[in-house]
Formats: C-alpha cells, sequence, structure tokens
C-alpha cells in the first residue's frame, strides 16, 4: 500500500518540492526494480523461508526508522527516504516475489489449481483492502501509529511463517502433501504408493 501513496509520505515528511518528490520516487522504483533481479538470483541459493525472513525482518526495521520520524515536530527527510528505500528493497527481496512463488510449489496437484486460484484473489482482495484504507488509517492513528501498526503486521506474520511455512527449495508436490498432512494431523489420508510416491487417499473408514 505504501507504495501507492508514496507522494502522501513525502508531502508528510515535509518533501513538498514536485522536483524533488519525482526524484526520489523515480530512485526509489529504480531500486524496487533491481531487487527484484537480486531476488531471482537468490531464491534457488538461500531458500524461500531465508529470503522470506530477511524480507520481513527489513520491512519491520523501515517501517519503524519511518513511524520514528513523524515522532514530534522535528522531521528529518533523509530518515524516511531511507526508510522507504529499505522497505521496497526488503518487499521486492522476499515478500513481492515469494508471494507468486510460493502458493504454486506448496499445494498439492490435486487441489493445487483451485488453490492456487484462491491464494491469487485472496492476495488482490487483501491489497486492495490495504491500499484503500491507508488513509483513512492514517487519520485515525496518525502517520505514527499507522507505521508502527504496519510493523505489527509484518511481525505477526513472520512469526507465523516461522511457525507453518515449510521450505519448498528441491522439494517435490508429494513432499508439501506429507508435510501438511503431519500439520494438520491427517496423515493417515495419505498412503505410499507402489512407485514409493504419496499420493492422496480419500477413503474413510466406516463406523459401525
Amino acid at each position: 500500500a505504501i507504495q501507492y501513496y508514496l507522494v502522501f509520505v513525502l508531502e508528510a515528511a515535509g518533501i513538498k518540492s514536485r522536483e524533488a518528490q519525482a526524484v526520489f520516487l523515480t530512485g526509489l522504483g529504480i531500486l524496487k526494480l533491481s531487487i527484484i533481479f537480486v531476488a531471482s538470483s537468490l531464491v534457488d541459493k538461500l531458500g524461500r523461508r531465508p529470503l522470506m525472513f530477511m524480507s520481513l525482518s527489513g520491512m519491520i526495521i523501515a517501517l519503524l526508522m519511518i513511524a520514528s520520524d513523524f515522532i514530534g515536530d522535528d522531521s528529518a527527510p533523509l530518515l524516511v527516504i531511507s526508510g522507504l528505500a529499505v522497505y521496497l528493497a526488503s518487499f521486492s527481496l522476499g515478500v513481492g516475489p515469494l508471494a507468486w512463488i510460493i502458493p504454486n510449489e506448496i499445494f498439492p496437484t490435486t487441489i493445487r489449481a483451485r488453490a492456487v486460484s484462491i491464494s491469487i484473489l485472496s492476495n488482490r482482495v487483501t491489497a486492495t483492502v490495504v491500499s484503500s484504507s491507508l488513509l483513512s488509517l492514517v487519520g485515525a492513528l496518525t502517520w505514527v501509529g499507522y507505521f508502527v501498526f504496519l510493523a505489527s503486521v509484518c511481525l505477526g506474520i513472520l512469526l507465523f511463517f516461522y511457525t507453518y511455512l515449510p521450505e519448498t527449495k528441491g522439494k517435490a508436490l508429494e513432499d508439501m502433501a506429507m508435510y501438511f498432512a503431519e500439520v494438520t494431523s491427517r496423515r493417515s489420508r495419505l498412503r505410499r504408493d507402489e512407485t514409493g510416491d504419496y499420493t492422496s487417499s480419500f477413503r474413510h473408514s466406516e463406523s459401525g
């Protein structure tokens, strides 16, 4: 959401000149695009989990940096610019690209098409809600409260992913099926076939 309202953030930080805003926006856009190429070269070297944790950690630090500038009357535009740069770079390093990569790697073939569709829909709906509510939340929470709130959300996501997000690097879809079967205590619904691969077995035992 922040990238859609960068002009508002810059103005609130004291950068009023349209020329200066254009320079900073261009620079931040180039940085964000460049980091995507860095992420593409690291995703298969470091793995999905480390990259996601690095990304979320960087976003949390950046959001707190930006929030700190709006405390009190003294403004430090350089701190805001640095925070925005760290935030956008961190987002492009992990959360941005991995939001599209991981859903395609964790769902078994039996539900993959439907599950990925739901994942993409949820992604877009959430992005729309967060983006459209930014100014309203800023009005209710102030800029300090809003950025602290976003940092808290990122922290919650980090803890959730640390607990439940599997590493999909070098893993087959069958491995993901087994992982989620263990997480949900439904391993008994999976059986090993003659080839050694795990396949879904949706037979329910009849009682009585």
